[in-house]
This record gives C-alpha cells, sequence and structure tokens, in this order.
C-alpha cells in the first residue's frame, strides 16, 4: 500500500512517535517493519492487548520468518516479546534490555494512575524507541492525551498534568496549540488513501416493540431501581427484542454475503448463534472468555469458509484489533456509547482488504431509549472534528440516565 512508506519512515526517523492511522490501515505491519529495524538485532517488546497477541505473532512471522518470538515471558534469546497490558509488572525488571517499546491499541493505557499505565511508565523511561498505535487516539479528556505523551517520551507530555491543561485545554485556540505541538509526532492517515475501499452505508431500521415487549420496557422504566441499572436493564431487553428481527434482516442478504452480528450483552450471542443454527446458517461467536486460540479459530473460519457466514460477538471483544474483511454486512443490535467504538467494531470490516460496498444496519427500536442514544452518537460524531474529541463514554451514561 502507498501510504504504508510514509509511516514506517516517520516511525524511523523518531524516538517517539504516535502512528494513529484508521482503523485496517496496517499499523501492526508498518510497527513491525519500523521496529524490527531500528532494533538492530536487540530486543523488541511488544504490548497488546490479550486477544491479539496470537495475530501480532503472526504479523511479525510474515515480515520476519526467522523471528524468534516469546509470549508473556522474557526470553533473552528472543527477539520480540509479546506481553499483555495485564503482565507488564514483571517486564520492569527487564526494560532496560529492549531497543523499541510498541504499544498497540495505546489509548487503552489513557488513566495515568492505573498500575498498568505506571509499568508502562517505569519500562518507557528505559527504553529509547517508543511507538505507540491507535486509530483512537484522542480520548474524553486532555489529561488522557497527556498520558499518551508522556509514555512516548514527548516533551510536552514531561510537563505536569495541572500545567498541560492549563496550557492546552478548554478552548479551541489552546487546542489548535495542542495540534500544532504534536503534528510532527503524530501521523494519522484516513481511508482514503485506500483507493479500492468501496465504501460505508449506514442504515438505521425501525423495530416497534410488541404490546409484551413495551409493556415489560414500561415496567422497568417504572420500576424503583437505581437510574443506572434501570438504564442496563433497558438496554438488554431492547437487545433480546432485535433478535426476533435477525430472520428478517438475514433473509435480504444474497448468499455469498457475510455478516458480522455485534453485542453488548454476552446473553445474546448464545441466543444468536441458536438462531442462526435453526436457519441452517454456518456461525462462529466470539466473546470475552474465549481463550487467543479459540478466538483466532473463530476468525481464521469465518475469512476462509464460505459456508460460514454470520460471525456473533461482543462488542467489546471483538470490535477491536482483528481483521474480518470476509463480512459485507455488520448489524448492532446494541447500541455503544461513542461514535468512536461504533467506528472500530465497523471497521472489523471496513478496512484495507475489503473489496465490497460495507453496509452497516442499526436497528431501532420506536419511542424508546434507543433513539436518544443514537441521537446523541450523532451529535457527538458531528463535534468530533477537534483534536480533543469530547466524546465521552461517562457523559453519555450520565446524560441517557437523567432522562430516565
Amino acid at each position: 500500500m502507498d501510504h504504508q512508506p510514509a509511516g514506517i519512515k516517520h516511525l524511523l526517523q523518531r524516538t517517539s512517535a504516535l502512528l494513529a492511522d484508521d482503523m485496517g490501515l496496517g499499523k501492526t505491519r508498518q510497527a513491525v517493519i519500523a521496529a524490527g529495524i531500528r532494533a538492530q538485532g536487540k530486543p523488541v517488546l511488544v504490548i497488546v492487548l490479550n486477544s491479539l497477541i496470537i495475530n501480532w505473532q503472526r504479523e511479525i512471522l510474515m515480515v520476519f520468518p526467522q523471528a524468534q518470538i516469546a509470549m508473556q515471558t522474557f526470553d533473552a534469546n528472543a527477539g520480540w516479546i509479546i506481553v499483555n497490558y495485564e503482565r507488564l509488572g514483571d517486564f520492569v525488571m527487564h526494560a532496560n534490555r529492549f531497543a523499541v517499546m510498541v504499544i498497540d491499541e495505546a489509548h487503552r493505557l489513557k488513566e495515568p494512575t492505573a498500575a498498568w499505565t505506571r509499568h508502562g511508565f517505569d519500562i518507557a523511561a528505559q527504553v529509547q524507541n517508543r511507538y505507540l498505535l491507535t486509530g483512537t487516539p484522542v480520548l474524553n479528556r486532555e489529561a488522557e492525551l497527556h498520558t499518551l505523551l508522556r509514555l512516548s517520551g514527548h516533551p510536552i507530555g514531561q510537563l505536569p498534568l495541572n500545567e498541560f491543561c492549563e496550557r492546552f485545554a478548554g478552548s479551541p485556540e489552546f487546542r489548535k496549540t495542542l495540534r500544532d505541538e504534536i503534528s510532527d509526532w503524530m501521523l494519522r492517515r484516513r481511508k482514503d488513501v485506500l483507493p479500492n475501499l468501496k465504501g460505508k452505508q449506514r442504515q438505521t431500521v425501525p423495530v416497534i416493540l410488541s404490546q409484551v415487549e413495551r409493556d415489560e420496557y414500561n415496567q422497568i422504566m417504572r420500576s424503583d431501581q437505581h437510574r443506572f441499572a434501570r438504564l442496563g436493564a433497558l438496554r438488554q431487553l431492547l437487545e433480546r427484542v432485535k433478535v426476533r428481527i435477525l430472520a428478517d434482516l438475514m433473509g435480504e442478504l444474497d448468499v455469498d454475503d457475510k455478516v458480522i452480528l455485534f453485542c453488548e450483552y454476552q446473553e445474546s450471542v448464545a441466543t444468536l448463534r441458536e438462531h442462526c443454527l435453526k436457519m441452517g446458517v454456518g456461525c462462529v461467536t466470539l466473546v470475552g472468555s474465549d481463550s487467543p486460540k479459540k478466538r483466532q479459530k473463530a476468525i481464521d473460519a469465518f475469512q476462509r469458509d464460505p459456508d460460514c457466514r454470520v460471525f456473533i460477538g461482543t462488542r467489546s471483544a471483538a470490535g477491536t484489533g482483528y481483521n474480518l474483511t470476509a463480512a459485507n454486512y455488520v448489524f448492532f443490535l446494541g447500541l455503544p456509547w461513542t461514535p468512536g467504538l461504533q467506528d472500530q467494531a465497523e471497521d472489523r470490516a471496513y478496512r484495507n482488504g475489503q473489496l465490497r460496498m460495507v453496509v452497516v444496519k442499526i436497528p431501532l427500536a420506536e419511542d424508546t431509549i434507543d433513539q436518544q442514544l443514537w441521537q446523541m452518537l450523532m451529535d457527538k460524531r458531528a463535534l468530533a472534528s477537534d483534536l480533543i474529541d469530547p466524546e465521552a463514554e461517562e457523559s453519555s451514561k450520565k446524560a441517557l440516565a437523567e432522562i430516565l
């Protein structure tokens, strides 16, 4: 891909850099090549989500077939060591041995007081070359961007947090100053650099509650549960309601179409699987408790087997890091809290290697909190052009809870 040499060059020309390309533009491949060159035979530490360890192992071996790779343990003979966030504390004592540190999905280390972020700081301070990767570089607050800058060793990341926020937070002018300060450090490309992508369409699908479902919805609304508990109960109910329209949605697909079904709740995954089996439709599932090997087996089956037409997963487990370009349809049975989470999930299908138009279908239950949450997502999407993205999962929950 034409854009990838520029990304590799961006990393190689800097000891501190953020590669913030859109999901699906090949950040992993660019980082592997740059880290392998920069390391010059010394070990590279790769910090990833536990679910993506095997994916990174495969990518490294595709670029460097003879690479010796250790996973979740330090091996002095390995050229690459892949570890998940939770195990970072075990590697602080070995930090000075690494020539390069790569942090995938770096926005996960957004809270400076979290244990794994503190371990990340301790390791980063002893590693000369630090590369951060994320398709979602700007999170809820300027303070979270400060954490990424500090991890990578950027000079303004070394400012005390309160001074950083005084200089760069709170107004469009301050944010422009911040954009200017980090423009050399951060490289971000959109999907328009991929001429072969056919595009992505979002379509909402109205869902009418039956009288029984409406009665249950109203009963939850009138209950004396805490408002956040009511909110969760309503979202679970609406996700169950949408399962029944699956047959109609599947009936619209051609025989060579494949679909990803994203749920917010694990119970829905099992129910959807049962429905697919009853319809005689081949499917695989992926939930948070699945082992990395089981996840990879499901992904491989979906990508390679023409009879496996449906991929069912919780968005929290399946919506990040995976390549599911066999799908040209994406259905959301539950809505995420922010546009960034939605985009990230959609881009499992809408990424490099996708040769078809991707259609995203979002069922919305009429006269329910679905419509209010959808409007919040649209409002936040309209505001997301700033460097500091104002979207916030917690603010969405609170705003919707206030309505209840």
